[in-house]
């Protein structure tokens, strides 16, 4: 009997950790799911849980730079996060959304595309300081019940003032 509850406990675990997703209903559902996935991601990104920040892009993703150029793949991606956002335990970069920015657009048939701003801070020795903005674009993916960035573009950043 306790075998069977443990097995039963796992397939419970699997399915609830599972995102299944279904294309929402309407703009408002699909705004607040892509609105929140951003946050799980950049959540993801601000504590350099990369093993977790993987889960949220294509193995294809593109990601364009107006500064750092074009890279391709989940690897390139993964690496250079950990070479340049996550190489410092002193000094970490964060980004924080601006939220009254965000717009999604439904892609019928593919997903939704994501375009606001966000703000970059330098938190070193508890303390955060800004140093720029800029604007992005990013293309969600809902395929085999997953949400996933599939294509990035990060642009217009400017020093913080």
């Amino acid at each position: 009997m306790k075998t069977i509850l443990r097995i039963a406990t796992l397939f419970v675990a699997m399915a609830t950790y599972a995102q299944n997703e279904i294309y929402p209903e309407n703009t408002s559902a699909l705004t607040e799911k892509i609105i929140a996935l951003d946050a799980q991601a950049f959540d993801a990104y601000n504590t350099c849980d990369l093993e977790k920040v993987k889960t949220f892009f294509t193995n294809d993703l593109e990601f364009y730079h107006d500064n750092g150029g074009y890279s391709k793949g989940l690897d390139k991606f993964s690496e250079a996060m950990k070479n340049n956002i996550c190489n410092d335990q002193h000094r970490k970069i964060i980004r924080k959304p601006v939220i009254k920015t965000f717009k999604v657009y439904p892609l019928d048939g593919y997903g939704a595309i994501l375009i606001g701003e966000h703000d970059f801070y330098s938190a070193e020795n508890g303390k955060e300081t800004k140093t720029g903005t800029a604007k992005f674009t990013h293309v969600w993916l809902l395929k085999d019940g997953y949400w996933k960035m599939a294509r990035v573009l990060s642009y217009d950043h400017k020093a913080a003032q």
